[in-house]
């Protein structure tokens, strides 16, 4: 592999742990996830930058032209509160760049607490730090992004930023997240259904968000086999969108809601990618709608780094 220096510190997300939290591991940067591993790879590398450094309370990946890092709440405060607070962390630390890529993991996502659901006071901090930052104009500034339900512990998050700007995509079939109608929540889930990032060094990154089985903004399908299908025709339409090279070397990572389903899943999805251009971790976890059985997200690589594991 051609491992160049400039890339040489991974960030790490880790499924399987038995607490979340980031750890600064001597090759670079982890998340480990309070999420049950079920099949393929328990780790995927999300990024890679030049050097490890620590930025007032937490610590980051940084290059020349990109910054990646974890965030992880320190408790003490309400959903939203904690919400709010991670993402006022997560825009000064990216201040001046394009944010890419974030990944959310929501303790007890479907939890309701106080009559409100984890996920509907999780959005409601991240839109107050999105206010707060930019305003009531989001579009210009949301990348993709996912949030699926960890088993419980710290809210946490993983991004990558960058210098270049990240061209972002929404799904045809599928209304834009952030202006989903008020029966999902009075604050809409802030995030692009893709995002292209062209760097300088002449590779290509694709980042697909957590795909699942809407269209327009209505759940589709009351059983897994109808669910797997609707998300997989999702995939195809975004991943045209963005226009990925049809032999794309990619990672994915499977979130299914019921364990039991793993079988059926794991056949229908090798059929579709096969092993030798897909990376697949399969893992246990809540989605962030009660009737979703399972969500998916990829990450695609082109160009000159393409050898290397993302």
């Amino acid at each position: 592999m051609n491992h160049s220096s400039n890339y040489s510190q991974p960030l790490i997300f880790r499924a399987g742990a038995a607490v979340t939290r980031v750890a600064a591991v001597p090759e670079g940067l982890e998340l480990e996830c309070q999420l049950p591993w079920l099949a393929g790879p328990d780790t995927q590398v999300l990024a890679r930058a030049a050097a490890r450094v620590r930025r007032g309370e937490d610590w980051v990946l940084q290059g020349a032209d990109l910054l990646a890092g974890v965030l992880v709440s320190a408790g003490g405060a309400s959903r939203e509160d904690e919400s709010c607070r991670l993402y006022r962390r997560l825009f000064a630390l990216t201040r001046g760049l394009h944010r890419h890529r974030i990944w959310n993991y929501v303790p007890r996502i479907n939890d309701v607490v106080a009559g409100v659901e984890n996920y509907v006071t999780f959005n409601a901090g991240r839109h107050r730090a999105f206010a707060e930052q930019f305003g009531g104009i989001f579009m210009p500034d949301l990348s993709a992004a996912s949030a699926v339900g960890s088993q419980g512990g710290a809210l946490a998050l993983a991004f990558v930023a960058g210098s270049q700007a990240a061209r972002s995509y929404e799904n045809p079939l599928q209304t834009p997240a952030a202006h989903y109608p008020d029966c999902y929540g009075a604050n809409a889930p802030l995030f692009v259904r893709g995002s292209r990032v062209d760097a300088a060094d002449g590779s290509t990154c694709w980042h697909l968000s957590g795909t699942a089985s809407i269209r327009a903004s209505e759940t589709i399908g009351g059983d897994f086999a109808r669910q797997l299908d609707v998300t997989l025709e999702n995939i195809e339409c975004i991943l045209g969108e963005m226009a990925v090279p049809a032999l794309r070397r990619a990672t994915w990572k499977v979130f299914l809601r019921d364990r039991r389903d793993l079988a059926v899943c794991q056949q229908r999805l090798a059929a579709v990618y096969p092993a030798e251009v897909a990376r697949m971790m399969f893992v246990e976890a809540d989605i962030c709608r009660r009737d979703l059985l399972l969500e998916i997200e990829g990450m695609f690589l082109a160009g000159p780094r393409e050898n290397l594991p993302v």
